[in-house]
């Protein structure tokens, strides 16, 4: 059986890229290194995919295990006189390597010659990965570079070291054939005859494998199987083809432990992946999963998880008449399509904000559009203008055209995070520019004047309300005309609501907003006493506010409640469908199960609402008087 080794490459007489140039082609992003993580593994492993097949992408945080670790160091160890320029040899010392992999099924695997200086009648996948930098995927409808993405594990590895493990199709013999190849990335060096004998410059870029003279071979076929047996590596099945990437002592350090970093990798994939996870792909969708130290780390449900889910709606409107196809008018040609969802909420504290999602771009609540092409995988969460209100937000999608693919793939950078219309030319330079363009002009009714606003934000628990949004929003008025809206206003006016968003435990969490204000002459007046909270109760979900009443004799209150929607308040519902209602009124000497209540004087009262499930609820506070009217109603 062959012992693989550690080689490493000297430069050539006619040079080569040292490994700060590969390195520099990523840079230091300024997104958190996990979601750059994700979105080229990803995009690797699709672009792999086999037809008619799900694609399995799972990401695995494991810890070598005590009985595999003393074939780690026998193995990876490198030679004397290489160790102070590989990193590896120091980790794989380490009682606790851990290990980041990423494990892809349903996938063609690293196929063709094993040597860049042979020429390729057909697949060069395993040349353009592990061997060349910066070579264009020949994926029809992809995107990237593979120099990009492998610079992606370099760097997140302490080590800058990945070992790659693959089962292909043999071009040849056309069975199935495993390939195991280990890759490191460290400093450009000059040895001193202590490496392979010769004082030389050395690239910085090593590999570890069935070293020839000079250059290194993948340990083949079941050879291969054996030692990523004896390794641990997650092994293949009899019929499957894929790629195992294994990212040797990742960089976790901004998470509190590998728990929290493998939630924050699902909510990534959630964010970056959903076009690809729908059910309704049938065969033609992603798998994806997240383990951690033997636990399974579910990946949100894009279509329930807010706000993803609105985006979600925007996606499924696309083939719909209520999408709109935007065009470019000189040259003519259509650019793509794009759909819009609407919704009203109370807006999310920054405790609810997701960090996952803050990384994609969108920080509270949406007002963005999800760019992407083809691949169907998000490109950028593109910032629209706010609303007048910070109750009234949109999310959108606009995927653009397959006939011009190839030219927004142009305009994006390595990092495929955006459309950057400058660095192209001509008509592709027009096209792109001239998306944006239509985009500002869709979301242009949504554009706020400037204005002043005051508002606070508070928090309740929620608990087993994990599938509702529901609301209220209250406010008080007194005034001598009884409406409310006439000179002699004296009032309080508070206003509050609430959303429902998933949490790691399952439960979730609401929050609202207040404001008061008073007036100078009422004879009754209605103070908001506590913010509308969520309870349970009976088995129900229901709101629940306090209120102060103040008047100089008896005085009668009535609920006015109705559903909010983007509109505003619709009074009127259609035939059949669910409304809010009061359960009842409760003050210290009695509780009313009615709309209204009477009140001999001045009191404290509670009021209790089941709302309609997914929907916003105004309520409207009427203060009637023996001889005045005193109202509460929303702003």
């Amino acid at each position: 059986m062959t012992t693989p080794r550690w080689w490493s490459q000297p430069f050539p007489p006619t040079g080569a890229i040292a490994s700060e140039g590969i390195r520099n082609q990523l840079g230091r992003p300024p997104v958190d290194p996990l979601t750059v993580f994700v979105r080229e593994t990803a995009q690797n492993s699709w672009d792999a995919r086999l037809p008619g097949v799900e694609t399995v992408y799972r990401l695995e945080l494991t810890t070598v295990a005590p009985t595999h670790r003393p074939t780690w160091e026998r193995l990876l160890t490198p030679p004397a006189g290489a160790q102070e320029h590989l990193g590896v040899g120091r980790a794989v010392r380490t009682p606790n390597l851990r290990l980041l992999s990423v494990v892809d099924r349903g996938t063609k695997g690293l196929g063709g010659p094993t040597r860049a200086d042979q020429l390729a009648a057909g697949r060069r996948d395993w040349i353009s990965f592990v061997l060349n930098v910066g070579e264009k995927r020949d994926t029809a409808m992809g995107g990237g570079t593979y120099g990009y993405g492998k610079a992606v594990l370099y760097r997140l590895s302490r080590v800058g070291t990945i070992l790659v493990y693959t089962r292909t199709l043999d071009d040849e013999t056309d069975v199935l054939s495993s390939r195991l190849i280990g890759i490191a990335l460290g400093s450009s060096f000059d040895s001193h005859a202590r490496v392979d004998g010769e004082s030389r410059p050395f690239t910085g870029r090593h590999w570890w494998g069935d070293v020839r003279d000079d250059h290194v071979e993948p340990l083949l076929g079941r050879e291969a199987d054996e030692i990523a047996r004896a390794l641990g590596l997650t092994p293949f099945g009899p019929e499957e083809s894929g790629t195992t990437l294994v990212v040797i002592d990742p960089d976790l350090d901004d998470f509190d432990g590998v728990e929290q970093a493998a939630q924050h990798l699902a909510e990534t994939i959630a964010w970056h992946l959903w076009p690809i996870m729908l059910p309704e792909r049938d065969t033609e969708r992603l798998l994806p999963d997240v383990t951690a130290a033997g636990h399974s780390f579910p990946v949100p449900d894009p279509a329930r998880l807010y706000p993803l889910r609105m985006f979600v709606n925007a996606y499924r409107r696309l083939p719909t008449d209520s999408a709109t196809t935007l065009e470019s008018g000189n040259p003519k040609k259509r650019l793509g399509r794009f759909a819009l969802e609407r919704a009203v909420v109370v807006p999310m504290s920054p405790s609810e904000m997701s960090a996952a999602a803050s990384y994609a771009g969108v920080e509270g609540d949406p007002h963005h559009v999800c760019l992407m092409r083809s691949p169907e995988l998000v490109v950028r969460y593109h910032e629209g203008p706010t609303t007048s209100s910070v109750h009234s937000v949109y999310a959108g999608v606009f995927r653009a055209d397959d006939e011009l693919d190839a030219v927004y793939a142009a305009a994006e950078p390595p990092t495929h995070d955006h459309w950057v219309y400058e660095q192209l030319t001509g008509h592709a330079r027009t096209f792109v520019r001239v998306t944006f363009t239509r985009l500002r002009e869709q979301l242009a009714v949504f554009r706020a004047p400037v204005q002043g606003a005051v508002s606070t934000t508070s928090r309740a628990a929620l608990g087993a309300a994990s599938n509702y949004l529901g609301g209220l929003v209250a406010a008080a008025f007194a005034g001598s005309d009884g409406n409310g809206t006439g000179p002699g206003i004296t009032s309080c006016q508070g206003g509050s609501g609430s959303r429902t968003t998933g949490h790691r435990d399952g439960g979730s969490e609401t929050s609202g907003s207040d404001r008061t204000a008073s007036g100078p002459s009422a004879r009754a007046r209605v103070t908001v006493l506590s913010e509308p909270r969520i309870q349970e109760s009976e088995g129900a979900i229901v709101l629940v506010a306090r209120y102060g009443i103040a008047a100089e004799g008896p005085v009668r209150l009535e609920a006015r409640l109705a559903i909010v929607t983007w509109e505003g308040r619709e009074d009127d519902p259609p035939a059949g469908a669910a409304r809010p209602r009061v359960v009842h009124w409760r003050t210290a000497q009695s509780t009313i199960a009615e709309d209204a209540c009477t009140l001999d004087g001045p009191a404290e009262v509670e009021l209790v609402v089941i709302p309609v499930p997914d929907t916003a609820t105004d309520v409207s506070v009427v203060a009637t008087p023996l001889t005045d009217v005193s109202t509460a109603s929303a702003p």
